[in-house]
């Protein structure tokens, strides 16, 4: 290995979330003469504890979390950027009195943000930080670019070829339909109220449309198997968490959602999008404004007609305002944008003295896996992409974790 190099720490927690972006930004971060660690979020921060001091890239989170996080960084030498996956949907002031901390948000060195909405949000609290934000959109967005599309074409096929024409329906439920059960509070009726009309929306076009099959895709922190029980005996409907959005969106036919950022994601794809909108709500999310809106379930099906006879066409320029909350353009990258601050950080890494083989007892179930094969897989499709072959070593270190770097 190179006596001086830079080291980057990407940690992974949500991997059907995560991962392909993260991968995205090792991929151009090992060309530029990083060491990539990446992995199961736990394996990374213990590595971090072991190997040279370098960039450690958080990834935004609860305050506790986030404390945790940061703090652990920080005393391990290391400087912390942070991009916060939740920093394109949310509410300004529980934003800031839990995810944007001023105490922590003082120990990041870059704070790279989704679009203007997120740093003026965070201005607005903090002026005397706002110099450690910087707009560059992310590497999850770069994904839905025409160039990285690419990535995903053999699996759509693949999904097509198994489900046919369908429909995904997108939830966000996660405040009722709790991985625990059914939670009811008085400040979650609103989205139980959601929750419901999903339901009885499923039910109706599952009948509707009965040739056509409909996936279902809760968030990651809501419970499955409340809809698994609830169209238990509708053939036509199928439960699915499985591998990145994208490749879902660019396969269905039409996407139905209500507050979710697939739904950004699907308009940024060109993809038929329908926002459910059953009654007023207090709150004001910018996916809600993309697609054609349905305030009831006969205009669902109205439009779902409509897609299905192909006559219809995506306007992007319906949705123009969401370029304020999500930096975003079919040639700007933000993995590009990231590397470049990234460069401006001062380090003085020491060489790796010794190999170190991770290793830690998880004091929870944790279901996470990530192996050699799927790197390289993505790593092919990038090389294909680019039009040259790269020579990158990936090595596995613990459980679940690599360390990446060219040869």
């Amino acid at each position: 290995m190179k006596k001086n190099y830079r080291w980057l720490y990407l940690p992974v927690e949500v991997k059907v979330r995560e991962m392909d972006a993260k991968l995205l930004l090792a991929y151009y971060a090992v060309k530029s003469d990083y060491h990539v660690i990446i992995g199961d979020h736990v394996m990374v921060e213990k590595a971090s504890e072991k190997y040279p001091k370098g960039i450690f890239f958080s990834k935004g989170g609860p305050h506790g979390f986030r404390e945790r996080i940061i703090t652990q960084a920080i005393k391990n030498n290391h400087k912390v950027v942070e991009l916060d996956e939740e920093g394109l949907i949310f509410n300004e002031k529980l934003y800031i009195i839990d995810r944007m901390r001023k105490d922590m948000l003082e120990l990041v060195t870059q704070e790279y943000c989704w679009g203007e909405y997120q740093k003026e949000v965070i201005a607005k609290y903090h002026p005397d930080l706002i110099n450690k934000c910087h707009v560059v959109g992310n590497p999850r967005l770069d994904l839905l670019t025409p160039k990285y599309r690419e990535l995903y074409r053999e699996d759509v096929e693949n999904l097509k070829n198994s489900y046919g024409d369908f429909i995904l329906i997108n939830t966000r439920f996660a405040k009722y339909n709790t991985l625990k059960g059914k939670k009811e509070t008085a400040l979650n009726q609103e989205i139980k109220r959601l929750y419901d009309c999903f339901i009885e929306m499923i039910h109706k076009l599952s009948k509707q449309f009965s040739n056509i099959t409909i996936i279902i895709r809760p968030h990651p922190l809501e419970n499955s198997t409340s809809y698994r029980k609830e169209f238990a005996n509708y053939s036509n409907v199928h439960v699915i968490h499985e591998g990145n959005i994208i490749k879902w969106l660019m396969a269905a036919k039409a996407i139905i959602h209500n507050g979710c950022t697939s739904g950004i994601e699907a308009f940024f794809l060109e993809r038929p999008l329908i926002t459910y909108i059953p009654f007023q709500s207090n709150e004001t999310i910018i996916s809600n404004q993309l697609g054609e809106k349905a305030r009831n379930i006969n205009e669902i099906i109205t439009y779902l007609k409509n897609i299905f006879s192909n006559n219809y066409k995506v306007d992007l320029q319906k949705g123009s305002e969401v370029f304020k909350y999500c930096y975003w353009s079919k040639d700007h990258y933000a993995y590009s944008s990231i590397l470049q601050l990234c460069n401006q950080i001062s380090l003085s890494s020491p060489p790796l003295k010794e190999f170190s083989f991770i290793q830690y007892q998880y004091k929870k179930k944790r279901i996470f896996s990530l192996t050699h094969s799927e790197i390289l897989s993505f790593f092919n499709k990038l090389d294909e992409i680019e039009g040259n072959q790269s020579f990158i070593s990936i090595q596995s270190i613990g459980k679940n974790i690599y360390l990446i770097h060219s040869t």
